[in-house]
């Protein structure tokens, strides 16, 4: 339980920087349009900002539940036992398409250079 804390903060601590780091050097390349690549990265790191810590604090409350006896879960003490699905499905669910994006927008890139056109239109 603790090693999937440690590898939420990392991977929150790295979508941070993958964020600071497409920011910056798109303000220093003199505001490129960014190709696909880069807006799946994007959308992965916002999204996974948005979803860590709500697996911290869910994992977190598992450990108490378990170790210190507070009954977050237990429904005889007023607790909420559907509490730990919807948990661990927010954080589930969006997790497929963090899996998903950033393979989609590789595929995207390739076949729109290979091809020699632009995925969505334009001039």
């Amino acid at each position: 339980v603790f090693g999937l804390a440690f590898a939420g903060i990392s991977s929150f601590l790295s979508s941070v920087n993958f964020l600071s780091t497409i920011a910056v050097l798109g303000v220093t390349n003199g505001a490129k349009p960014w190709c696909l690549f880069t807006w799946a990265i994007v959308f992965t790191a916002i999204m996974l900002i948005a979803t860590l810590p709500i697996l911290t604090g869910g994992l977190l409350m598992l450990v108490l539940d378990l170790h210190l006896n507070t009954q977050f879960y237990d429904a005889s003490f007023n607790g909420d036992p559907v509490l730990y699905q919807h948990l661990f499905w927010f954080f589930g669910h969006p997790e497929v398409y963090i899996i998903i994006l950033p393979a989609f927008g590789v595929i995207s890139q390739t076949l729109s250079t290979s091809a020699g056109k632009l995925v969505f239109g334009g001039p």
